[in-house]
């Protein structure tokens, strides 16, 4: 107690300084209306820009929530846009809910692999979502792969950067040339086009997309452009994709469910043409 009288003897001009400048500076802005205004403004501006940064916080951490209804909507809007291209193709606008294929439904991208020769996804929807094997992942940019495993709330993909798994069809958009779609390991951007025919017309360039030969992916999804083509034993062409999407940085996916599956694989499976991911059963497309 001694030590503290004796420390605020030392220091007792000090405090009484800063005490009448306080009480002076207070009798100075209570009685210029000028400095007063100036000084609620800018109390004002402080205020509103801390509100400003709170509110913007608090937006940052309501993404997530907003990034997945929108995602939401857009699976609601693709569906929708399928059954919409059947109506027109068939001239059936009334029949639109009988004749939607497909169906869409988001999901999150957990895990992911691309620098493997067999690479995989999993993405946090199961069985009690829907989900089941041999449903195929597109997203905004492009396929993505197709399910083969499932648990109650997840489940695993091969990837289209797949050497060994990954097979499915595609051709150039607006020609009715179709290959093999698959993975040669090189390039986590490109994909390889096999088997177009000789007589086939392509220039770099060309948009690739999927066939409705498959019973997985649904037909016209974007793939990729045409990089570089090469002819082979004279007879059919290889081509360079270079794909849409960036599988490694994709996030979201949309899993997509093709309503006639199960019957179009029955009937394929009588005379040996069921596919798995639009590939032959042990054998070429």
């Amino acid at each position: 107690m001694l030590k503290l009288l004796l420390f605020l003897k030392r220091i007792h001009f000090g405090l009484l300084f800063i005490a009448l400048e306080a009480i002076a500076i207070g009798i100075f802005l209570h009685g210029n209306v000028y400095q007063k205004a100036k000084i609620a403004g800018a109390s004002n501006r402080l205020v509103s820009g801390v509100y400003d940064k709170i509110a913007d916080i608090n937006g940052y951490f309501g993404l997530r929530t907003e990034n997945e209804r929108l995602v939401a909507e857009i699976a609601r809007l693709r569906s929708q846009l399928s059954a919409r291209q059947a109506a027109d193709t068939l001239g059936a606008a009334d029949s639109l809910p009988s004749l939607q294929y497909y169906q869409y439904q988001p999901a999150r991208v957990i895990r992911n692999s691309i620098s493997k020769r067999e690479n995989y996804l999993t993405i946090d929807r199961g069985t009690v979502d829907g989900v089941e094997p041999e449903m195929a992942l597109v997203s905004e940019d492009g396929i993505v792969g197709y399910v083969v495993h499932c648990s109650d709330h997840f489940a695993v993909a091969v990837s289209l950067l797949n050497t060994k798994e990954f097979r499915s069809s595609g051709c150039i958009k607006g020609s009715d040339f179709a290959g093999a779609i698959y993975w040669d390991g090189l390039s986590h951007r490109e994909v390889i086009l096999d088997e177009i025919p000789k007589y086939a017309e392509l220039k770099v360039g060309d948009t690739v997309v999927t066939t409705n030969y498959s019973y997985i992916f649904p037909p016209d999804q974007p793939i990729g452009t045409v990089e570089s083509f090469e002819m082979v034993n004279g007879t059919f062409y290889k081509v360079r994709v270079k794909l849409f999407a960036d599988l490694a940085r994709v996030r979201h996916v949309y899993v997509v469910r093709y309503l006639e599956q199960e019957e179009r694989r029955a009937l394929e499976s009588t005379v040996g043409n069921a596919e798995i991911g639009g590939q032959k059963r042990g054998g070429q497309q």
